[in-house]
């Protein structure tokens, strides 16, 4: 480090992009002057220094409505979609209720029992033989 003196005082010379401490720097003290500035002065109707620009307030309350706007807009969509959803459960369900009952009278219309009593209603009777027809052109088939 080089030393330059300066008057009575002895200073140390750093580089720019070192970290200093000026130690031996003297305090600016608060004299009276300061108080002469307050004297009748009314300090308490001093308007607060404001720290966001006056015209930020309006775009953030423009943006506090929008956002609350895309909040409410979700939530109904989101209730609107619960509502699909509960009905295509209900139209769900009805439908299978419906497919049971068909697959059930399916059944009951296939069943061998019931084909034979109302073969015998109709004077039906099982055949003795069973011939088997070939379409023509054909030979027999074993």
């Amino acid at each position: 480090m080089n030393r330059i003196l300066h008057g009575a005082g002895v200073r140390s010379q750093r580089s720019k992009s070192a970290f200093s401490l000026n130690l031996h720097a003297p305090h600016k003290r608060r004299g009276l002057g300061d108080a002469k500035n307050l004297v009748g002065r009314d300090v308490g109707s001093d308007a607060p220094r404001r720290r966001i620009p006056i015209w930020l307030i309006p775009g953030f309350a423009i943006g506090a409505v929008f956002a609350a706007l895309a909040v409410t807009h979700v939530r109904v969509e989101l209730i609107d979609q619960g509502y699909k959803r509960y009905s295509a459960v209900e139209r769900l369900q009805a439908l299978e209720e419906e497919q049971r009952i068909l697959t059930a009278r399916l059944n009951e219309l296939r069943d061998p029992a019931r084909l034979a009593t109302l073969a015998q209603k109709m004077g039906l009777s099982r055949p003795d033989r069973v011939i088997a027809l070939a379409p023509p052109g054909d030979g027999l088939r074993p």
